[in-house]
């Protein structure tokens, strides 16, 4: 994906889930370009930016995004592929196994993964056991295909979910990890989810939680990509809404962008009772606040104090003659990289194991991506780790600790590892 002045936006005045106009915005990081829009250094004068904006839905609880860059701008050519972070891999592996075990679906059963990028969930199953069905409108999908999986390169929505029932069957687990966050028209997914669904079938959803958002400043995971900033409470609106209810949910610390919820989901007529973990989460954010604007107003201000430790801790670095990279090239570090008004002067490199990024430069900083053989060559002391959630992952394998290299972990508070 780059950023190139193709773009297209509209700013969002109602809630998308319960349409109140009761919005309060309280978060302003700046004009910034969709973050998963890296760029060849000839193409930085083309590149777009937009405002990135959070507000809060004071009726229902749910905070999205102010203004819209069109998912079918963002999901065109899109280099971010899931299967390029072991740690990503580990934690679907585990996710599938536990599905199985708990949920037994039958031999045979349809099992389809929506948002399934480079087939990265889909691999993760039994080899010939189910029938697997991945759907991916971007081009990360034809390495899915790649691998021979069936893809369906479309938006969900309630017509596809008609659609693939009726050519595919109800479908006994469906799966949607990373994504839920990026849809606008979240109603008619989520009723394409309740056609396709087995009447005893299971909808599995992970996203960052925006309780953890807010009181663990992980502000870098507000993007152009991320819509919605979710909770359990609108969502148990939307799913009842919809013809579905929540039956359990667990909290992982391994996610796409951080921290997650991982939310099961069943037909509201189906066998799937509410399990104790959702009524004592729903009492829980009514007590936190969810609703309320004085917690995310706390957040707006720890937001500006996190910037400015990070943004001194690197400038000690460097008077004291330390040269400075960064570790990774997710979408939230460039959240961070913007918000930090870092550069190349700064940041002199990034490290990559995504080829598809090597050789561009990060969106609005500038700063130049190249591979991890070319970082360590670098002469580089220290690296802001951008991909921070894997911290413990990296400090066990990655070669550039194991050369004796730092890293400055930024969120949720800033410090030098190890």
């Amino acid at each position: 994906m780059t950023a190139l002045g193709k773009f297209q936006s509209r700013t969002r005045d109602t809630c998308r889930i319960c349409r109140s106009r009761r919005l309060f915005r309280y978060i302003d990081l700046g004009a910034q370009p969709p973050s998963n829009s890296f760029v060849s250094p000839s193409e930085i004068d083309r590149e777009q930016r937009f405002p990135l904006e959070v507000q809060l839905c004071e009726e229902c609880g749910l905070s999205q995004l102010t203004d819209i860059v069109y998912s079918e701008d963002i999901f065109d050519e899109y280099l971010y592929l899931s299967s390029t972070s072991k740690a990503l891999c580990r934690h679907y592996q585990g996710m599938v196994d536990a599905a199985l075990t708990s949920f037994s679906p039958p031999p045979g059963s349809l099992i389809v993964d929506i948002g399934c990028n480079d087939g990265i969930t889909l691999k993760a199953y039994p080899p010939g056991r189910y029938r697997l069905l991945g759907v991916e409108p971007s081009s990360a999908g034809d390495f899915a295909r790649q691998a021979s999986f069936e893809v369906v390169p479309e938006f969900f929505n309630a017509a596809l979910g008609a659609r693939l029932a009726k050519s595919h069957g109800s479908a006994m687990l469906v799966s949607a990890t990373n994504v839920f966050a990026h849809v606008d028209d979240i109603h008619s997914f989520t009723a394409g989810i309740r056609a396709l669904l087995a009447p005893e079938g299971v909808y599995i959803i992970e996203f960052p939680y925006l309780v953890d958002m807010i009181e663990r400043c992980y502000f870098d995971t507000i993007y152009h990509e991320h819509l919605s900033y979710l909770a359990l409470t609108p969502l148990a609106r939307l799913f009842a809404d919809n013809g579905l209810r929540a039956f359990r949910v667990e909290r992982t610390e391994i996610g796409a962008s951080g921290p997650a919820l991982r939310l099961f989901v069943g037909r509201a007529d189906g066998p799937h009772a509410p399990e104790a973990s959702i009524r004592q989460m729903l009492d829980d954010e009514q007590g936190w606040g969810i609703s309320r604007r004085q917690p995310y107003e706390r957040f707006a201000q720890r937001v500006d104090d996190t910037k400015k430790r990070i943004q001194g801790l690197v400038s000690e670095l460097r008077a004291a003659g330390h040269r400075i990279g960064g570790y990774g090239a997710p979408a939230k570090g460039n959240t961070l990289l913007n918000c930090l008004g870092f550069t190349s002067r700064e940041i002199v490199a990034v490290a990559e194991n995504n080829a598809l990024k090597v050789g561009k430069v990060t969106p609005g900083t500038h700063i130049p991506i190249v591979d991890d053989a070319a970082f360590l060559a670098s002469g580089i002391s220290h690296a802001l780790l951008l991909s921070w959630n894997y911290l413990d992952f990296f400090l066990a394998n990655s070669d550039f600790i194991k050369r004796g290299g730092k890293f400055i972990v930024p969120i949720p508070e800033a410090q030098i590892r190890p």
